[in-house]
C-alpha cells in the first residue's frame, strides 16, 4: 500500500522485476528472505503468547 501511495519500489516491485527478467538468484532470494521474516515472526508470536499466558510452558 505505501508502495502505491508514495511511488516507492519495494519488495513487491523487486520481486516482479525479478520475475520479468527471470533473474532465478534474486527470485531465489527473494523467497529466502520472506521464508526468514515468516517463520521470525511466528516464532516471536509463539514465544510472546507463552510469556503472556503463563498456563502455557515450553515443552
Amino acid at each position: 500500500m505505501v508502495e502505491f501511495f508514495f511511488s516507492y519500489d519495494g519488495f513487491g516491485a523487486l520481486l516482479l522485476e525479478a520475475a520479468q527478467n527471470t533473474d532465478i538468484d534474486l527470485i531465489q532470494a527473494c523467497a529466502m528472505v520472506a521464508v526468514v521474516v515468516a517463520v521470525g515472526t511466528q516464532t516471536i508470536a509463539d514465544v510472546g503468547y507463552t510469556y503472556l499466558n503463563p498456563r502455557i510452558r515450553f515443552t
